[in-house]
């Protein structure tokens, strides 16, 4: 899949609260909403079970990225994640190597120090100047300063003013063997052709083989429970607590009658030295 595999956004819930003439504005209840939220603790979670197309809530999931490209079509979701405190793993064909093209959200279901709580929804492009940034330390979401794709294969690398509001996924040292059961994650659509999810969604996939490229592999598999659609691209992959691979596309058109359909993924440990790399240096 082109153009984006990925997004969708967790929402904030306010509490209604009645001025003399009516509601307070949308953005006052956001924000009260998301201060009384910041006295929650910090939940850290590794992948969760549950089944995206068909795909079941992931629960609390800090190291995920919900990324929307303000780049050709403004708008286009994508997803991403954490893989040290200043950057963020996601697919090159969500967009150029602009920084300016992206904002971030950090997290799903969980709230994070320093005056972040769970990001506004992007379903709409034009609410993003609603919602502040990580340079000013307030809630919302956030420009990166650089952006990066690898030298070879579907991965960028965005580079954050300021380290993550959430913890760093541990990236695993070698793929996984034919038949492993991976997890995936994403903020993408929830139907075909449908809405993209409001929350980070999973499912399972089966590795049926890694194929060798240039400077880069690939992680060829079906999915088993669940399936990918539009606004997945560049979410995790997991091989038990492992990040293993960024999602790069699947096949719309064989898809299955219970949502499964044929997937492949950018391997990580295949990007690891380039990954460990720009972290030390850029």
């Amino acid at each position: 899949m082109r153009p984006s595999d990925t997004r969708g956004t967790t929402g904030i819930t306010a509490t209604s609260r009645l001025t003399r003439r009516g509601r307070l504005p949308r953005l006052a209840t956001t924000v009260i909403a998301a201060v009384a939220a910041l006295t929650a603790p910090l939940v850290v979670a590794t992948p969760t079970a549950g089944a995206v197309v068909g795909g079941a809530p992931s629960g609390p999931a800090p190291w995920a990225v919900q990324i929307t490209t303000f780049s050709g079509v403004p708008g286009t979701p994508c997803s991403g994640v954490v893989v040290a405190p200043r950057w963020v793993a996601t697919a090159a064909h969500c967009g150029p190597a602009d920084p300016n093209a992206y904002t971030l959200g950090f997290g799903n279901l969980a709230t994070v120090p320093g005056g972040f709580a769970t990001t506004a929804s992007l379903a709409s492009p034009s609410i993003v100047g609603a919602f502040g940034s990580l340079e000013t330390g307030s809630i919302g979401r956030h420009t990166p300063v650089a952006a990066y794709h690898a030298p070879a294969g579907d991965v960028m690398l965005l580079k954050l003013a300021h380290p993550a509001p959430s913890p760093s996924v541990r990236r695993a040292g070698r793929d996984p063997v034919a038949g492993d059961v991976l997890r995936f994650h994403g903020f993408g659509e929830t139907s075909p052709r449908g809405q993209r999810s409001a929350e980070l969604r999973t499912g399972l996939t089966r590795l049926d083989r890694m194929d060798a490229r240039p400077g880069h592999r690939i992680g060829r598999s079906h999915t088993i429970e669940a399936g990918y659609g539009l606004g997945d691209s560049g979410g995790p992959v997991f091989h038990g607590d492992l990040l293993v691979g960024v999602h790069s596309g699947s096949d719309h058109s064989r898809r299955q009658p219970n949502g499964t359909n044929p997937a492949w993924y950018e391997s990580i440990p295949a990007q690891n030295g380039w990954i460990d790399w720009m972290i030390a240096n850029r």
